[in-house]
């Protein structure tokens, strides 16, 4: 099971059209966004994926309440608040905004993987038998902006750049 992870997009539709075309031909079967969408109108793009696409709030989201709502009207988005969760064929994987949030998920050793942003920089570690990963940023604030394909059978991942 392969898993587009991306995150803090913070409006950038540009960088965000570049990531969902190179998500689209990818072998990615769903996407992650670990938070900082920023505006509801980011629902409608982010939506044009056909796959499950799940969401969990950052620390920039101007308009919770009208992001959900946006979010309502695409059966394939789900809003998870600030920390969501999955159950694969491979375990559960968890995914936050925070990094102090998916250190401790991931320090109980009860996930495959556990997702997170804000940092704004790209990390992979393993905490124990945990997975611990963060995408970098759509934004391109702090380095290249991207996204990381990663397959949750292998514990492989892959880097991709926006051009």
């Amino acid at each position: 099971m392969k898993i587009a992870v991306i995150s803090d997009t913070h409006d950038h539709l540009n960088n965000l059209e570049s990531a969902l075309g190179q998500i689209n031909m990818s072998e990615a079967g769903s996407i992650i966004h670990c938070g900082d969408l920023c505006s509801p109108f980011v629902i409608d793009r982010i939506a044009g994926f056909e796959g499950p696409v799940d969401i969990v709030f950052g620390n920039n989201e101007g308009d919770r309440y009208t992001i959900e709502k946006v979010s309502m009207k695409y059966p394939n988005i789900t809003i998870h608040g600030d920390v969501g969760f999955l159950e694969t064929e491979y375990g559960t994987v968890a995914f936050t905004h925070r990094p102090e949030f998916a250190r401790g998920l991931a320090s109980t050793g009860q996930y495959t993987a556990v997702f997170y942003g804000h940092t704004h920089l790209r990390k992979v570690e393993r905490i124990g038998g945990t997975w611990l990963v963060n995408p970098g940023e759509l934004m391109g604030l702090r380095e290249q902006p991207g996204w990381m394909l990663f397959d949750l059978a292998s514990g492989k991942y892959k880097n991709f750049d926006l051009k």
